[in-house]
């Protein structure tokens, strides 16, 4: 009995995908027909012929894949029995018949597209297809993206009545900016987070220009804004980090092993997804003295970091751990025991954060304060600003001034010095 099937072929052994393809056999006659799309080898099962899930899509992301395997079928099936009718069909007429079926699901992809195409966009820079300069985006780019998608969903599901053909591009305007703004906003979603979202739509909509996928530009009126708001953070100056190394805390391994790696953080400027997974290869002798030689993960970036003193120090307590540093823990985790770690250590000062000034200083620790630290004092110590940048990586002044912290209080504190300082030598001179 005739039958449609089918199976995977042209296996990518690099992916582990493979193509879906029919086979039609009648008469003594066989039919290959390649279906044009592509599964992974674990999602596929030989026996039912069909995806495992149910809910995977066609690679346009239209379509439920196993419906269409299924309509494939029954084409294939309905094309035999119409010309059977008048002798036994060719598998070149069937084929013919299975492609006009393509073919008319690409067009229907094609006009769907012509009214969704913001989102399908989107959804190439999510999978990497669309890249910066060239070079792969961060997976925390990639995160916001995935964010902003989400948020686009459940906004277009929320207005179905404004948008009756899903969100396309010349739906991107100030009402939208007003309407989708003031919807994050009910959801919780505090200022910076609203202008991630913007920020991102607008890069969005400047690629689908250069890609005259449009040429709707309003998005560009003043009004449709990123508004971002400076966030509150601190540092900790080089006394406040030596007096959390110095503090004895042999009898607490767990918060011992923390606050050796924040402060080994303190003393390199990496961020935690570095500084917590550095390898043995990482660090290296250069002309007698040991380095830091990474690529950062974040901004791929290469950077070579001096050990100092106490950086050598840590090394050799941990000198029999592969890496010669504490063994690493979650982000989550780490946070929660540096401030503890923090707490123990004393720093309990006061008035650090503007907006919470009653807020004492182990509360304001993360691990990211070890990297602005880091910057934070080196800038303060003369260290020249645009060799700082090749380290921290931030690509303009403006920027790196913007996240090093320098609070009111430390401005005032180095101008009573700066005052003491010449006031002293003026009234010297004027003695004499």
């Amino acid at each position: 009995m005739a039958d449609v099937n089918f199976y995977l072929d042209n296996v990518n052994e690099k992916t582990k995908t493979a193509n879906i393809r029919l086979r039609y056999k009648f008469n003594g006659r066989t039919l290959n027909f390649s279906t044009g799309q592509t599964v992974a080898l674990k999602d596929w099962s030989a026996k039912k012929q069909r995806v495992k899930s149910k809910t995977l899509t066609t690679k346009d992301g239209k379509y439920n894949l196993n419906d269409l395997l299924t309509n494939l079928r029954k084409e294939c099936t309905t094309a035999y029995n119409s010309m059977i009718e008048t002798g036994i069909p060719t598998p070149a007429m069937i084929k013919e018949k299975l492609q006009a079926f393509i073919d008319k699901h690409h067009h229907a992809e094609i006009v769907e597209q012509s009214r969704t195409t913001f989102l399908n966009l989107l959804e190439r820079f999510i999978t990497g297809e669309i890249k910066h300069k060239g070079r792969d985006k961060a997976p925390n780019t990639i995160k916001t993206y995935n964010t902003l998608k989400g948020h686009l969903i459940a906004f277009q599901k929320k207005n179905k009545a404004l948008y009756p053909d899903g969100l396309d591009f010349k739906n991107i305007d100030l009402d939208f900016y007003y309407k989708y703004t003031s919807f994050l906003k009910r959801k919780g979603l505090g200022v910076n987070a609203v202008s991630k979202d913007i920020q991102i739509l607008k890069v969005i909509m400047r690629e689908a220009i250069d890609l005259e996928l449009t040429d709707n530009a309003r998005f560009m009126n003043k009004k449709f804004a990123v508004n971002r708001i400076e966030t509150d953070a601190v540092y900790l100056a080089d006394k406040d980090i030596l007096t959390l190394y110095n503090y004895d805390l042999t009898n607490n391994k767990r918060l011992e092993q923390v606050r050796d790696l924040f402060v080994f953080g303190c003393h390199v400027g990496l961020r935690f997804s570095d500084y917590s997974t550095v390898q043995p290869e990482n660090i290296v002798q250069i002309d007698g003295e040991y380095y830091i030689k990474l690529i950062t993960k974040k901004t791929n970036d290469l950077v070579i970091i001096p050990c100092n003193p106490i950086v050598l120090q840590i090394f050799k307590k941990y000198e029999n751990n592969p890496n010669r540093l504490p063994k690493t823990i979650s982000n989550q985790k780490f946070n929660d025991y540096i401030k503890e770690a923090c707490k123990a250590a004393g720093l309990t000062e006061t008035g650090r954060l503007s907006t919470n000034p009653k807020a004492e200083l182990w509360e304001c620790i993360s691990s990211h304060t070890a990297r602005r630290s880091f910057a934070t004092n080196l800038y303060l110590d003369g260290f020249p600003t645009l060799d700082l940048m090749k380290i921290t990586g931030h690509k303009t002044e403006k920027a790196f001034l913007k996240y090093i912290r320098i609070g009111k209080l430390d401005t005032a504190k180095r101008l009573n010095e700066h005052i003491k300082k010449n006031w002293s030598a003026k009234i010297l001179k004027v003695a004499s």
